[in-house]
């Protein structure tokens, strides 16, 4: 009995999973990754992708090659992305670009077998929380962005910061 009713919700979540996202565009950010959108996104700059909702929830990606940055080996730069030490000097290095954001430490994590690092940040003032999935793929730092002001809903930030398909 067990086994069903595990099977039903997996399946319940799934479906859900599945609806949540139909209709959403895929937007292809370089030739290993793509990122799901709720809506198509307008191209804000060479590195960039995003739009505002009509809820004021804005939705960005954006892409830097940290190798040119960091001036790292592909492998040196895989080794010590996994570090604390790395992500806190990352984060030192983001903060004072978003400076309205007081962002809590990175936490270092794995989406489709990858580094990254979700961050958050809080921007009092205009009453905004930033969520950020921040994910390396070949030495490149793909940052899923949503900042959502307060008392909106959270629904489609949460299925976007997870949607990054990536090719080998």
């Amino acid at each position: 009995m067990f086994k069903k009713a595990t099977l039903v919700l997996f399946l319940s979540f799934i479906s859900i999973y599945v609806n949540a996202q139909e209709g959403w565009f895929k937007q292809k950010i370089n030739e290993k990754v793509t990122v799901n959108f709720p809506i198509e996104p307008k191209k804000l700059n060479e590195q960039s992708y995003g739009f505002k909702d009509n809820d004021g929830v804005v939705f960005v990606v954006s892409s830097v090659d940290l190798l040119k940055v960091t001036g790292m080996a592909l492998d040196d730069f895989n080794t010590q992305v996994k570090t604390q030490e790395f992500a806190d000097e990352f984060m030192s290095g983001l903060t004072p670009t978003m400076s309205k954001f007081t962002f809590m430490s990175a936490k270092i994590t794995t989406i489709k077998g990858n580094t990254a690092y979700y961050v958050t940040g809080r921007d009092e003032a205009n009453k905004t929380t930033i969520y950020m999935n921040i994910v390396f793929v070949d030495g490149t730092g793909h940052s899923i962005t949503s900042m959502v002001p307060d008392g909106k809903s959270t629904k489609n930030t949460d299925l976007f910061l997870t949607n990054i398909f990536i090719s080998k």
